[in-house]
């Protein structure tokens, strides 16, 4: 099992107390392809971000590849992000100033990865999303899609368990959006398990299992 959460609590404290997250349990088999939907505030990204170590519950268990997540330092937490979870952002995340190769290299040069390793994994992964004639540009350069792409190969640089996908076709055309889908599906179909958020029913539909939230409960 690659992600065991049992009964987890999320509570943000403003003016009233919000329970984004009201004792969800989730159980993700190695190599699922799952996706998670629901209205806007319904706990989607709070969860993704509790998945992904970004967020700690309030209560409840998460265990992620077998390892429980709830005594981790934060220096526990960032290795296992670094070394266990690859991201994938609607808005991509990437460094506008930094070549596609070093956008992909840039997750391996936190980890010991060999240098004279990173480049070149960096251009098998830049191929590997179709973006070989690409390494020199920048993402203001490439497309919307493109830069999607190059977030999926940065995404894989050090070999996650798991990728977590927040919206990651929402800024896309139609015509991108299918081929992020496929690239995720490819992935998915050698080995990598995905969890996916996302508003589209069709992109949904793509995936092995869609997981239905509202008002912080999976319904």
């Amino acid at each position: 099992m690659v992600v065991k959460c049992s009964n987890l609590v999320k509570i943000y404290h403003a003016a009233e107390d919000f329970r984004a997250l009201d004792e969800v349990s989730v159980h993700i088999k190695q190599g699922e392809f799952v996706s998670i939907m629901g209205p806007s505030g319904c706990g989607k990204s709070t969860l993704l971000n509790t998945l992904g170590l970004l967020d700690e519950p309030d209560r409840g268990e998460y265990f992620l590849n077998g390892i429980p997540t709830a005594k981790m330092t934060d220096n526990d937490r960032s290795k296992t992000r670094r070394e266990n979870i690859g991201f994938i952002f609607q808005s991509f995340n990437l460094m506008p100033k930094l070549s596609v190769l070093e956008n992909i290299a840039l997750p391996m040069r936190y980890t010991d990865t060999p240098r004279r390793d990173i480049l070149p994994r960096a251009r098998e992964l830049a191929v590997r999303v179709g973006l070989e004639s690409k390494l020199n540009n920048t993402p203001l350069q490439l497309s919307g899609g493109q830069c999607q792409r190059v977030a999926c190969a940065r995404a894989l640089a050090n070999r996650p368990a798991l990728i977590l996908a927040d919206e990651p076709t929402g800024n896309l055309d139609s015509k991108a959006s299918r081929d992020i889908l496929g690239l995720l599906q490819e992935l998915n179909q050698n080995g990598m398990t995905i969890i996916m958020v996302t508003h589209d029913p069709k992109i949904a539909e793509s995936t092995h299992r869609i997981i239905r939230m509202k008002d912080g409960k999976i319904i």
